[in-house]
């Protein structure tokens, strides 16, 4: 789908607002990770699936001169065999945080490393209602004005707004349905109003919002509030990261692993100024963890030899085009899963069992394959010990007989 105007459109917003074209022309690499991730905000069971308060983070770091998981783990004086989670290592309040001392080393580590921090925020249950606002014709004020007015009128009583929009099936509001539900909207605004009228105050903002309601009731559609999902009011985030690729189309964008998102994006060929995703190159790390079996001595670089030898058929070429993944996104838990199995039967040829593989493609996030306390490594290990005390056992009785 060509997203050329769209994407010029978001180009003139970020210049607006002050970032110049060297930036957003830069080619460079942008790593994203994501918090708050609902996966979409629907009504079910007469609630919300998540908090109103949920907000969605996407973003990172920008990254040229990168570290490996190693020497990140070595900086913060972390175990190598473990992973880091934010959510055991970096727990508490935002201030607590902050007084961390694994949180300063990570800031030194991007103030050293020249690396700069980018982010986009959205406010979910905020994001489920702007459609409305987009919906009036003819509106007076500035409708980033009225879709905060509006949300803080929603937001006031969050199960009423609940009760209402399910009434009506937003965003699938039936077209005779239109006027009735403005109407209850604007009854919310006029007891806000009636509260401030009280205290001697009055929101002009507000005002203008209950008579741009009231216009709106005599229109014959709410274009962006009907023959939608029913109880849906934001739909999956796929829109967010569309908006990353189409912000920066010269940047290579490293997105965490959201499989509907990825689905989605490489069914659509994005395309902008006639031109589609460009090929780019990616550094996987794998770290294998080895125990030998038996008492034959295996030099380590015949396992490192034989495992490069392995990953030589897809060096300088596109993985895209190779099986399997011609047809299975090439995720870092896909390409983990496929690739564990051959190095498996690599280090099992040189008469060894993989304990554990771990892979990663940037400093912060990793897969872990763990095959300890897999029963069938577990028994391979017992007959092994088994055969290694036999052998032991023989070669004693040998020297005794002798």
């Amino acid at each position: 789908m060509d997203y050329t105007e769209v994407s010029n459109s978001i180009r003139m917003m970020m210049k607006a607002q002050g970032i110049d074209d060297m930036y957003i022309d830069k080619e460079e690499t942008l790593y994203y990770d994501e918090s708050g991730n609902i996966k979409h905000l629907i009504v079910k069971d007469g609630k919300l699936n998540a908090n109103p308060d949920t907000v969605f983070v996407l973003g990172g770091v920008q990254a040229d001169d990168i570290i490996s998981l190693e020497e990140l783990k070595t900086a913060l004086g972390k175990n190598l065999e473990k992973e880091i989670k934010s959510t055991k290592d970096l727990k508490g309040t935002f201030i607590e945080i902050l007084r961390k001392d694994n949180f300063r080393k990570i800031l030194q580590i991007i103030q050293d490393k020249g690396w700069h921090i980018h982010f986009c925020i959205v406010q979910v249950f905020y994001y489920g209602f702007v459609d409305i606002i987009d919906s009036i014709s003819g509106l007076e004020c500035n409708p980033l004005a009225f879709k905060a007015e509006l949300y803080k009128v929603l937001k006031r009583n969050p199960n009423t707004t609940i009760s209402i929009f399910k009434k009506y099936k937003y965003p699938n509001v039936g077209t005779k349905y239109i006027k009735n539900f403005l109407s209850e909207l604007i009854i919310l605004i006029d007891g806000i109003i009636a509260e401030d009228a009280k205290k001697y105050r009055l929101n002009p903002l507000l005002v203008f919002l209950k008579n741009s309601l009231e216009k709106a009731k005599e229109q014959k559609e709410l274009i962006f509030i009907q023959n939608e999902t029913t109880h849906e009011w934001v739909g999956n985030f796929v829109q967010f990261y569309r908006q990353q690729i189409l912000s920066f189309p010269k940047k290579t964008l490293v997105f965490d692993e959201e499989k509907q998102v990825m689905s989605q994006i490489t069914e659509e060929d994005i395309i902008i100024d006639g031109k589609e995703g460009e090929q780019h190159p990616h550094t996987w790390e794998f770290m294998v963890h080895i125990r030998m079996n038996g008492q034959k001595f295996v030099q380590f670089d015949a396992y490192e030899k034989a495992i490069d030898e392995y990953f030589n058929q897809y060096q300088n070429h596109l993985i895209n085009e190779i099986e399997p993944f011609d047809h299975i996104i090439p995720t870092l838990e896909n390409m983990s899963d496929y690739f564990v199995r051959a190095i498996k039967k690599i280090v099992q040829n040189l008469d060894g069992e993989l304990v554990r593989m771990e892979s990663s493609e940037t400093p912060t996030r990793s897969y872990v394959i763990n095959f300890e306390h897999n029963e069938d490594y577990l028994e391979s290990v017992r007959r092994n010990s088994d055969r290694q005390m036999s052998e032991i056992i023989d070669e004693v009785l040998d020297r005794v007989i002798e």
